[in-house]
């Protein structure tokens, strides 16, 4: 019953989203103004301006796709020496869970931290999670606990961190549907990211302003190890956005506008919920027509929330016909939330093109400033392109050929 309620309630709330979009019915209408500059420095203060936050340098950060991200994070936990913190919104019992489970409590019996804030919206089965990873030897922390009228305002992050020194974010969850390498049905297409460097410290904080929230004690310096730890020479310029609920602006918003905005050449969208505000509407429009190489890849009608799939197809016509490439995702759930601009920039999180990512959730997301990496992602998209289905040619005419 509570899952059905859960689904129901979502569904409401993305119908009224996108009502209000169409009708403009908000407070504020953000609209980022002027050009977004592409030099290294220009942009690092846009992006300081926009949303906080400022490029660290001197990380290393590794693309993973689909159910790999398990093993990676086991390895880095059977190294752990001081702690583990992980925020999700969804940790479901079964696999993975329970071997990672396994894996963190080898580690807590030597005297490793584990703190985990887990959010009851999106992890149903706490009844069975909570106690087992409290069997594991963590400090287990429930984000909000939810009242009778089951309130929308949840924690959305995707973070696991490892010592203060690797981070892992993106948009997976706990749960059956991403293991495996999105080869049916029943496993998901999805992205994440593992980091390591001064960046580190920056998911790190977001960790630590939800676990205070819920009650947690500050974390010690060890914690924030990669703050004090000089960067090493080379690697790439990153920076962790991380956004609270807001009844107008975000940053999840701003910085969704940010990035599509700073497109000289490519903005190519991976998004599971593609329900875009007239605002970003327009600017995908406007971006296709000034020449820049826009593609949007979506899912398809295997979607787990069905309604977006309605809702994203009435963007389509005015997409299309502005010269915006749209493919949808035809296995499983496509359920990554990736931007990759021009040649160097990329962003992976937890944020969704929808009302409770930019208004609702607590969110957060990497932009990564790195030639090395935009090329990771861009071969990603070309398989995933290749896998999927163009839609929207009957307004495309004979622009892409047959």
């Amino acid at each position: 019953m509570r899952g059905t309620l859960k689904t129901c309630l979502l569904s409401l709330a993305l119908v009224w989203f996108t009502a209000c979009a169409a009708n403009g019915a908000r407070t504020s209408d953000f609209i980022l103004r002027g050009e977004i500059p592409s030099d290294p420095v220009g942009f690092d203060l846009a992006l300081y301006e926009t949303l906080g936050t400022r490029f660290t340098t001197g990380n290393q950060v590794e693309w993973i796709d689909n159910g790999a991200l398990f093993e990676r994070i086991k390895q880095d936990v059977r190294t752990a020496k001081s702690s583990i913190n992980i925020v999700l919104f969804i940790w479901r019992s079964g696999e993975p869970g329970d071997s990672l489970a396994q894996e963190i409590s080898e580690r807590t019996k030597t005297g490793v931290i584990c703190r985990v804030l887990l959010d009851p919206f999106g992890s149903t089965d706490l009844e069975k999670v909570k106690p087992r990873l409290e069997r594991a030897g963590c400090d287990v922390r429930i984000f909000r606990p939810l009242p009778a009228d089951e309130t929308l305002a949840r924690n959305h992050r995707k973070l696991v961190i490892v010592d203060g020194r690797v981070g892992y974010t993106g948009g997976f969850g706990v749960h059956t549907v991403w293991l495996g390498d999105a080869r049916n049905e029943n496993e998901w297409r999805d992205v994440a990211v593992r980091a390591e460097g001064p960046v580190v410290a920056q998911m790190q904080q977001a960790f630590a302003e939800n676990w205070q929230e819920m009650g947690g004690v500050l974390l010690p310096a060890s914690d924030f190890a990669a703050m004090y730890a000089p960067p090493k020479p080379g690697g790439a310029r990153a920076a962790f956005v991380s956004s609270t609920p807001n009844p107008e602006v975000t940053r999840s918003e701003r910085s969704i506008l940010l990035m599509c905005k700073a497109a000289r050449r490519r903005l190519w969208i991976g998004q599971s919920y593609f329900t875009p505000t007239s605002t970003l509407l327009s600017l995908l429009v406007q971006q296709a027509r000034s020449g820049v190489d826009t593609r949007v890849l979506a899912p398809g009608d295997k979607n787990d929330q069905p309604v977006i799939t309605v809702t994203q197809r009435l963007s389509y016509p005015d997409l299309a016909t502005a010269g915006v490439r749209l493919w949808e995702w035809p296995i499983s759930m496509m359920h990554s939330k990736v931007i990759l601009v021009d040649d160097h920039l990329v962003m992976v999180g937890s944020i969704n093109f929808d009302i409770l990512s930019y208004r609702l959730m607590e969110e957060g997301a990497l932009i990564v400033d790195d030639e090395a990496f935009a090329q990771q992602a861009e071969r990603a998209f070309l398989s995933d392109f290749q896998k999927s289905v163009e839609v929207g040619k009957q307004w495309y005419g004979s622009r892409y050929g047959p």
